[in-house]
């Protein structure tokens, strides 16, 4: 018998409507991954599911009724993680929520459960540091922009963070490696496809703010204090590339 991989369409709604299918029809797929980054071997077959609103509503709420909203959060978790079988994994976690429910978190020793916890506090981790690490410049026209490269796909985690902070400022936050953008006004966001995207020029009043910043940074530190290394573990040096203060 060849090996089974479901594909989908990269949305968690097309994620849950694979689970649905492999489900419904009693299958264990040896993997599940996105139609765009599927590899095929000998003896393997694939099968692409579409996706489908009213199935993926259906395991969210099963999954909800039976195990909880934090196994659902899990489950998600893991899906934006950037380990490279994060939507198996995310599978794989599912059918176990859905055979323990609640009691799911009793049963930490089975190393598929406990890679699951550990991917999601990767996540949670990142999205956590990255609201205080991310930095916008006001651009011309008056929209705030704020590029990142973060390892895990937290950008759906950080919009409503900031759509409730920068309520009547209109925004954009650019995942520069995943070529997408969280796009913000009044309050109201979504994600968009942004490749290709040129943002505009900073405004003058960016650009003046920024070589105050720049230069206050430097008068408050003291050289013979500095200590690299403390300074490496409260901000990593990965996510210093946007950070105003460091483009001395």
């Amino acid at each position: 018998m060849s090996d089974l991989i479901l594909t989908f369409d990269s949305t968690f709604d097309g994620f849950l409507s694979a689970v649905h299918y492999a489900v419904k029809n009693r299958i264990r797929p040896v993997k599940i991954c996105s139609e765009n980054n599927v590899q095929l071997c000998i003896d393997t077959e694939v099968i692409h599911i579409p996706t489908d609103n009213r199935n993926a509503e259906l395991v969210r709420s099963t999954l909800f009724d039976l195990a909880g909203y934090n196994a659902f959060k899990r489950s998600y978790y893991v899906f934006l993680s950037s380990d490279k079988d994060c939507y198996t994994a995310s599978y794989i976690y599912i059918l176990y929520a859905l055979k323990y429910g609640k009691r799911t978190q009793e049963y930490m020793s089975v190393p598929d459960i406990m890679r699951a916890y550990n991917l999601e506090r990767r996540v949670s981790y990142e999205a956590d540091r990255m609201k205080g690490f991310l930095r916008f410049a006001v651009m011309e026209g008056g929209v705030e922009y704020a590029p990142m490269e973060p390892d895990n796909d937290i950008l759906a985690l950080l919009m409503p963070h900031f759509a409730d902070r920068l309520k009547n400022i209109p925004f954009v936050i650019h995942d520069v490696t995943r070529k997408k953008a969280g796009v913000c006004s009044r309050g109201t966001w979504f994600i968009t496809d942004a490749e290709g995207l040129t943002p505009p020029q900073l405004s003058a009043e960016e650009e003046t703010y920024r070589m105050l910043w720049k230069n206050f940074y430097s008068a408050i530190s003291i050289r013979e204090r500095k200590n690299e290394k403390l300074q490496t573990q409260m901000m990593p040096k990965k996510y210093r590339k946007y950070m105003t203060e460091h483009q001395l």
